[in-house]
């Protein structure tokens, strides 16, 4: 379908091409009249099902038929468990997509479309000829009145949730433009497409873009007229515009009656298969087995600035070095004609060095798909990375990491389920397959430059955001083939009446990845707990107020951090079950600030200096029980 070439032909070939086409055409039409109706197909059809506009009337255009259960395709067609059901009527050049668990039906062009159901709880992807299409149903939104355990949420509430949350930068004309994406229609909004329903659309495509494989979308947010409490999102990504196909299978939606729906959505992907690389050389080989096999944790921190005069200070005031030690780089420093950010080698090999068993910190590098430290708006590279354009930098960084040679715990884009970072759903046209496109092309790049020393980490945070099913970390996953670590970011700002514990904290995060993750080794990738702030924001006052009780929250700082590394002390223990597999945390010791009137105002207390003495001690002795545990 790419870009269609305009062909001259000899006059004297004209005849027998046209011929040939004549004799095609007829055996078209006669294989075409030669199908039958799908025997199976006639014993789970409805008429609930039907989309006369479009050929399917009844069960006798229906020519083929996949049937799913649970999210893997079954041929016990009559019999199917009660399940998250779903069926894909093919008929002879469209499929008619049923999803009883989410209770709705549309039409799809091409008549053989396969899908992927294995992420039903989230969302389906439907495959067909040039296109992938994604839907997902979406009622998470939090702008609303509570009442009882459920949020009421009116005009205003879904206004909020839409313009902040769905389509920010779809609307935003100079992000497309810093990004080289162009509207290949104008944004609308329409109540004709699909009676009883608005549908908002944009339609765009990536410029210089021959090495994406789809460079065009057409997302539509298709909410019915009479309620805000619930939408679907659809998102058409295909390798030439079709935004009349996409209008196309807008207008066949239909959502069942309640009689119809049966069964709940599922997730039937199961647990993650850990897969150890061949290609690592023996030392990262030997880091990795103690990893997976030690009984404590390795600690690490990330130092604010990576001041060389800060970390001498705290491992002179904990009377040891830390086992780990983090720093970050970006793919530049502002402004979309950057300079490369390379590998200070100077600081890891003075402050790291480690292979896990000489003494020295090992590398942690966080490494992040941003110009503007995630400052969001503007330009990303994603966009570039996905047209190549970036390749070569990233050769450069395979060839420093590789001439390091130590291990190196490698933490790619932490935190993109979220609303802040450069590489986001809500940054890559609320398409989280851009994200796992970018995360392979820099992995296949470091296998090809003999990378044997980077051990993987994909490190969500705790709690998606925007809240969503579209925008789920699982949605993010990148495959076994490209990750070797769980990472876990989750923080406690110590800025409320009263704090979760460590443990509270990290039951709940390993409840939420445990039944596809419990095969992975999980670093606390960065974390901390603070000793809440100079100040914080008031919603109810829209400005921000002062923080009470600061001295209260610096103990309670101090008996989190104790706790913690109890935990770290008993995770082989019969109900510490949650903390088996972390095997390395690292604290994030850096404060956050706000400006107010001029002035920087501490807003996150998390830097672990002589202004938390209690903390500090706390992480001397608890650390001091780990290293005596070792030996």
């Amino acid at each position: 379908m790419k870009r269609l070439l305009v062909l001259f032909m000899l006059l004297a070939l004209a005849l027998p091409m046209l011929a040939a086409c004549e004799t095609a055409s007829t055996d078209s039409s006669l294989e075409e009249s030669s199908m039958s109706p799908d025997a199976n197909a006639q014993t789970v059809w409805k008429d609930a099902y039907k989309d006369e506009a479009n050929g399917f009337a009844d069960a006798n255009a229906v020519y083929s038929l996949k049937a799913y259960s649970d999210g893997i395709e079954s041929t016990s067609y009559d019999s199917l468990p009660a399940g998250d059901t779903r069926y894909l009527f093919g008929g002879s050049e469209k499929t008619r997509a049923v999803v009883l668990s989410e209770g709705y039906a549309l039409t799809l062009p091409s008549a053989s479309v396969t899908a992927d159901f294995s992420l039903g709880a989230l969302r389906s992807k439907f495959y067909g000829d040039g296109y992938v299409l994604t839907v997902s149903y979406e009622d998470q939104n939090p702008y609303g009145r509570r009442e009882g355990d459920k949020i009421i949420v009116d005009e205003n509430g879904w206004k909020t949730y839409f313009d902040e949350w769905l389509v920010r930068y779809f609307v935003n004309n100079e992000f497309l433009m810093e990004n080289s994406i162009r509207r290949t229609r104008a944004i609308g909004q329409t109540t004709d497409l699909l009676p009883g329903y608005v549908v908002d659309y944009y339609d765009m495509q990536m410029n210089v873009a021959a090495k994406v494989e789809y460079d065009c979308y057409s997302i539509a947010v298709v909410r019915p007229a009479d309620t805000y409490q619930y939408f679907y999102l659809f998102v058409l990504k295909s390798d030439d515009p079709m935004f009349e196909q996409m209008d196309a299978i807008v207008a066949s939606f239909k959502e069942l009656a309640d009689e119809e729906k049966s069964g709940t959505p599922v997730n039937s992907v199961g647990s993650y298969e850990l897969k150890i690389p061949e290609h690592w050389n023996e030392e990262t080989k030997a880091y990795y087995n103690k990893l997976l096999t030690q009984n404590t944790v390795d600690m690490g921190m990330f130092y604010q600035k990576n001041d060389p005069i800060y970390v001498d200070w705290f491992y002179e005031s904990i009377e040891s070095e830390l086992d780990v030690f983090m720093t970050y780089l970006h793919t530049g420093w502002y402004g979309k004609e950057y300079k490369r950010s390379a590998l200070d080698m100077d600081l890891v090999t003075s402050e790291a060095g480690g292979n896990g068993f000489n003494g020295k910190p090992v590398l942690e590098l966080t490494y992040q798909f941003t110009t503007t430290n995630n400052t969001l708006g503007g330009y990303t590279p994603m966009y570039d990375i996905l047209r190549g354009r970036l390749d070569e930098e990233f050769r450069m960084l395979a060839k420093e990491i590789k001439e390091y040679g130590k291990p190196v715990l490698f933490r790619l884009n932490n935190e993109m389920n979220t609303d802040w970072t450069s590489y986001c759903g809500m940054q890559t046209m609320n398409d989280p397959d851009i994200f796992i496109d970018t995360w392979r092309r820099l992995y296949d790049i470091f296998v090809e430059e003999g990378v044997d020393n980077c051990i993987w980490i994909w490190n969500p945070i705790a709690t998606s955001c925007p809240y969503s099913n579209w925008g789920d970390q699982l949605n993010y996953w990148p495959g076994s083939d490209y990750v070797q670590m769980l990472g876990l970011t989750y923080y406690q700002m110590n800025n409320d009446t009263k704090i979760e514990s460590f443990e509270e904290m990290y039951k709940e995060l390993y409840g939420k990845n445990t039944p596809w993750f419990d095969n992975f080794p999980a670093i606390l990738g960065e974390f901390a707990c603070g000793a809440g702030a100079e100040v914080t924001f008031d919603y109810n006052q829209n400005k921000y107020v002062p923080v009470p009780n600061l001295e209260q929250k610096k103990q309670w700082q101090a008996q989190w951090i104790t706790g913690m590394f109890d935990c770290f002390m008993k995770k082989n223990e019969p109900g510490y079950e949650w903390c088996k597999n972390i095997t390395v945390a690292t604290w994030f010791s850096a404060n956050d600030y706000v400006n107010i009137d001029g002035v920087d105002k501490v807003y996150n207390y998390l830097k672990l200096d002589n202004g938390v003495p209690l903390a500090i001690e706390a992480f001397k002795n608890g650390y001091k029980k780990l290293k005596d545990a070792r030996e």
